[in-house]
């Protein structure tokens, strides 16, 4: 039984998607680039491994790839200008007399790396009938975005720019004088073996496609074909699998290993550099986001498509050693997750921290493309009494919010009830006396233990509740140890931890995360 099986098995089952919005989830988990690829769609409805789903900006990472193979093909480089290849028609709409100099300077690697200072950070997509390229461009009717214009200096800084992979894909199809989606076929999907993949309009004979959802039951869009229709292909054109994503996530690393991989190994390595002006918080690189350890990409697209997918790179290896990683080798694992609603996002947070707690990784701060911190959000709660252990009883005790912005106060002591194993909790009245309109003071949590199993009371609420271990790392990288507790039945769980200086540190994580201090 692998890991995808064992999420469905223990933590989310189709039941669980539908009643938060989400009619499908569709996944796969590669151990290694050699490995044979695990996937698995949970579903209430007909969806399955092979069904399709929109990539949305995920199709600028594929995109990004193509590019890198036709620099191989020394059919282009990343300084290749834009107005060396694409005819004054398309781009002089986008430009007055004060910027038109600045074209001249737009060159293949900013337009990939999002550093070109073009506009239009993303697309809705059409129900019905796509308007020409250039209509995109000059923003006139049919387009539904407005025209596209220079917003900063031609490589100064990143701005994300699906406008500009779109100008990336007019120039791709004049520099091979192919249609794009002919072009990403035979350049990436064929040879990758991406047979469940295609750019553009799905064949007039495919069914097996996931339509978009608002919720489980409320389709995204009244379009019979029940989605958008996409013009701007190499921003957010690209139907595929999970399993597809793990083939080209796989082919990137092994480029990075072997001297005979799908790129050079240059190349590759090229493309998940991040030229200058870096960007830290999305990581990007040329296409594609890359960190220290992982290189991926997020992706999501009107009316309710969400998707994710990441792999680790070779600089992993040094980096997870002595963690008990189950990561072999150079650690080149990779995890592809996709769904048709617009409620997905937070459940594929969810099922990506719950894999990486089975495989027995780390629990690393970020991961790139988009998908932000791997603290912020409410993990699964594993079954009653599973992984819970004994660090959380560090922290019995009363907390309320910190409203000073400071933790300072914390003690490192561990407090007396965590070693009674108090059965019942010290509620405190809620108090009612207001301060220049506020409230006197803040309303406190109480951790507590009965009979070791942990509980959370909270002022004025005069049942407690029971807290679960949360479905996500418990080791940092730095071998700390990160207690998370859920509280059954709420979106709401408290992260406990010492900082380096041995102070410690409780967290109330919900929609944002608040820091908490001990009263």
């Amino acid at each position: 039984m692998g890991v995808l099986k064992d999420v469905e098995r223990l933590l989310v089952s189709a039941d669980d998607l539908n009643d938060v919005g989400i009619p499908s989830i569709s996944m796969a988990f590669l151990q290694t680039p050699t490995s044979d690829i695990e996937s698995l769609t949970i579903t209430n409805g007909e969806e399955n491994i092979e069904t399709v789903y929109q990539a949305c900006s995920i199709s600028k990472a594929i995109t990004a790839l193509a590019v890198a193979k036709l620099i191989d093909l020394e059919h282009l480089s990343y300084a290749t200008k834009v107005v060396d290849h694409v005819p004054e028609a398309y781009w002089k709409p986008m430009v007055d007399w004060r910027t038109e100099h600045l074209m001249q300077y737009v060159t293949v690697g900013m337009l990939v790396s999002h550093r070109s200072g073009l506009s239009q950070h993303g697309f809705p997509g059409y129900a019905g009938q796509p308007p020409d390229v250039k209509h995109v461009f000059d923003g006139q009717p049919p387009a539904n975005t407005p025209r596209m214009r220079f917003l900063s200096f031609p490589g100064s800084q990143v701005s994300y720019s699906g406008g500009g992979f779109t100008l990336l894909q007019v120039l791709m199809e004049h520099v091979m004088q192919i249609p794009f989606p002919q072009m990403m076929q035979q350049v990436v999907l064929g040879p990758l073996g991406m047979s469940r993949s295609c750019y553009g309009d799905l064949p007039s004979d495919e069914d097996n496609y996931a339509r978009a959802h608002l919720t489980a039951y409320t389709p995204g869009t009244t379009y019979t074909k029940g989605c958008h229709r996409f013009i701007e292909l190499a921003a957010a054109g690209l139907w595929t699998t999970p399993s597809d994503l793990l083939k080209a996530v796989s082919a990137v690393q092994l480029s990075l290993c072997i001297e005979d991989g799908f790129l050079k190994q240059i190349t590759a390595h090229t493309m998940l550099s991040k030229p200058t002006p870096d960007d830290t918080p999305l990581s990007m690189a040329m296409g594609w986001c890359a960190d220290s350890t992982f290189f991926g990409h997020r992706g999501d697209n009107d009316p309710g498509y969400n998707c994710y997918f990441f792999g680790a790179h070779k600089s992993s290896s040094s980096k997870l050693q002595g963690h008990g990683m189950a990561l072999q080798g150079h650690g080149l694992a990779s995890i592809a997750v996709m769904s048709n609603s617009v409620e997905g996002w937070p459940f594929i947070k969810k099922i990506i921290s719950a894999i990486t707690l089975m495989k027995g990784w780390p629990l690393y701060e970020t991961l790139p493309g988009g998908f932000g911190k791997m603290t912020d959000f409410v993990p699964f709660a594993l079954a009653e009494g599973v992984f819970t252990g004994d660090h959380w009883k560090d922290f019995v005790g009363h907390w309320a919010v910190d409203r000073t912005g400071s933790s300072s106060n914390t003690s490192t002591s561990t407090p007396s009830a965590g070693s009674t194993g108090i059965a019942t909790p010290s509620l405190i009245s809620f108090h009612t006396e207001q301060t220049c309109g506020s409230l006197a003071r803040e309303p406190e949590y109480e951790i507590y233990a009965d009979e070791d199993v942990p509980m959370v009371a909270f002022d004025g609420i005069g049942q407690a509740m029971r807290l679960r271990a949360g479905a996500c790392p418990w080791l940092g990288l730095d071998n700390t140890k990160v207690a998370t507790l859920v509280v059954d039945g709420l979106q709401m769980a408290f992260r406990m931890m010492y900082t380096a200086n041995g102070e410690q540190k409780m967290q109330l994580v919900q929609e944002s995360v608040q820091e908490l201090r001990r009263v």
